[in-house]
């Protein structure tokens, strides 16, 4: 009985796929493979689905052009940071099916997905447009480079303008926010050299640290240089930064975990200890992310080879 049902079941799907992608035979013999493979709950698979991707999308404010503009004006003038961070968040949800159509669906698909994201705030889709450029098609790869070249070039202007009146006065609160997320955005368009990537964020580190001095319960601005600073090498810096931001916020979790991450990237075992030990014993209520940090770390850490 079973292998009765099965053979109508591939039947069914062969026929289904058969007059669905008669033209596309290679799309036809994936998706008639993985249904086989995994008969009924293979249907379910992200390769199956049909997102209607353009109409999913919330409406989101298309403000982060205009504010790097805005910033390259004469008006002095500079893009707000939260409202920056704020839409990263915001269409993060957004990025996963325009992924999925440049991944999954045929070139047509394809080419429509990226033609539908270059008329949105494309700064928003860097990690996607990233992805696209090393696309096999042709014109979809075209479509990303194109994009990310605009980007780059906005931003280009955007840090030449802010450079200039960073020099002039590394006090202003608003200018140093503006320029650290400039900077941040520029690293994350991608496609840098080494030497431009380590230039940068060199520049970047000093921007955050005279943000810390004139806000110094800023934690964004230490979590960043902290990280900053590890990922470049300059350990005793981090956890100077690391220290300050636990003296600076000493109820913030995250200045512990900071702390503990410096140690660790440096493979100071016994002070991540003492850090670990001191958290333990704060009057902090400790988070489900800080928790389960807690009991991995607890469980022990030992020098790795």
């Amino acid at each position: 009985m079973l292998d009765w049902l099965f053979l109508f079941y591939v039947i069914s799907v062969g026929v289904w796929f058969g007059l669905r992608y008669k033209r596309e035979k290679s799309e036809f013999a994936v998706r008639f493979a993985f249904a086989v493979a995994f008969p009924l709950a293979g249907l379910m698979l992200p390769i199956f689905w049909r997102k209607r991707w353009h109409e999913r999308n919330r409406q989101h404010v298309e403000q982060r052009i205009a504010e790097i503009d805005e910033a390259t004006s004469n008006e002095g003038r500079f893009p707000a940071p939260t409202v920056i961070r704020k839409l990263e968040v915001e269409n993060e949800v957004n990025i996963v099916p325009f992924e999925e159509a440049l991944i999954l669906n045929e070139v047509g698909t394809r080419r429509r997905a990226m033609i539908d994201l270059l008329k949105k705030d494309t700064m928003e889709y860097l990690d996607v447009l990233r992805l696209a450029v090393s696309n096999e098609d042709t014109e979809t790869s075209h479509y990303a480079v194109s994009a990310v070249v605009e980007i780059k070039r906005k931003l280009n202007l955007a840090m030449q303008d802010l450079a200039v009146k960073y020099e002039e006065n590394k006090s202003d609160l608003h200018l140093l926010r503006a320029y650290a997320d400039i900077l941040r955005m520029y690293m994350r368009s991608g496609f840098l050299d080494h030497r431009t990537m380590l230039k940068l964020q060199t520049t970047y580190i000093d921007v955050l640290e005279h943000w810390i001095v004139s806000d110094p319960k800023e934690a964004h601005a230490f979590k960043e240089a902290i990280d900053t600073q590890i990922d470049i090498g300059l350990f005793e810096a981090a956890e100077r930064n690391a220290r300050l931001y636990l003296e600076q916020l000493p109820l913030d979790e995250d200045a512990y975990l900071a702390l503990m991450k410096v140690h660790f990237s440096n493979r100071q075992y016994e002070r991540l200890q003492q850090t670990l030990e001191r958290l333990k014993q704060s009057p902090i209520r400790l988070s489900n992310h800080a928790l389960t940090l807690v009991r991995f770390w607890s469980e022990g850490v030992s020098p790795k080879s």
